[in-house]
């Protein structure tokens, strides 16, 4: 198992990362080679009933994920077109800044909560105006709410896919972290 994330689990023999599984409540992402295919995976297989299995193209949470000779993509341009905007009317829209009603509250964190979940997989380009849209909520105004529609307008036209070139030897790889610094650059 892995330290930092309880459903990653690394397969390693003689030192070597030769496989690894992302368990999502009864789901399984798993890569890896030949031999992890065998001693694990189909191991797995005998152990637990599979309703369904894809590669190279399929969904999994939410992410469709294809794969190509050079590596994957990854985006959630099926989620992105779920996605329905607050309804304002023209004589709300006028009032900019008044607060939100408790029922423009409650679509207002739905949409908020639903665009966080994209951006923290498949669309960092909306990562800060969610973020702002987020920390915004408390006081929030009819100002915010056109702001939030005019982003998931932009989500829904603008599809975005992830690419991931195929790894030809894990010996070579580094993981990088980044981080946004949110709590220091925000109001509130």
């Amino acid at each position: 198992m892995c330290s930092l994330d309880n459903s990653l689990f690394i397969w390693k023999r003689n030192g070597k990362l030769e496989g690894l599984i992302c368990i999502y409540v009864d789901d399984f992402l798993w890569a890896g080679n030949a031999t992890f295919k065998k001693c694990v995976i189909d191991e797995l297989q005998k152990q637990f009933l599979i309703g369904s299995s894809a590669s190279e193209s399929f969904t999994y949470v939410g992410l469709r994920i294809k794969s190509f000779s050079d590596g994957i993509t990854i985006d959630q341009t099926q989620y992105a077109s779920s996605l329905v905007p607050v309804t304002i009317s023209s004589a709300r829209n006028m009032q900019r800044k008044s607060q939100l009603s408790e029922s423009e509250k409650t679509a207002y964190r739905a949409l908020v909560g639903q665009l966080n979940w994209m951006a923290t997989h498949t669309r960092p380009d909306i990562a800060y105006d969610t973020c702002e849209l987020s920390v915004a909520f408390s006081k929030a105004t009819v100002t915010e709410l056109v702001r939030l529609n005019k982003l998931v307008k932009r989500v829904k036209n603008e599809s975005l896919q992830l690419f991931f070139p195929r790894l030809h030897s894990f010996e070579t790889c580094s993981l990088e972290c980044y981080t946004d610094a949110a709590f220091a650059n925000l109001p509130n």
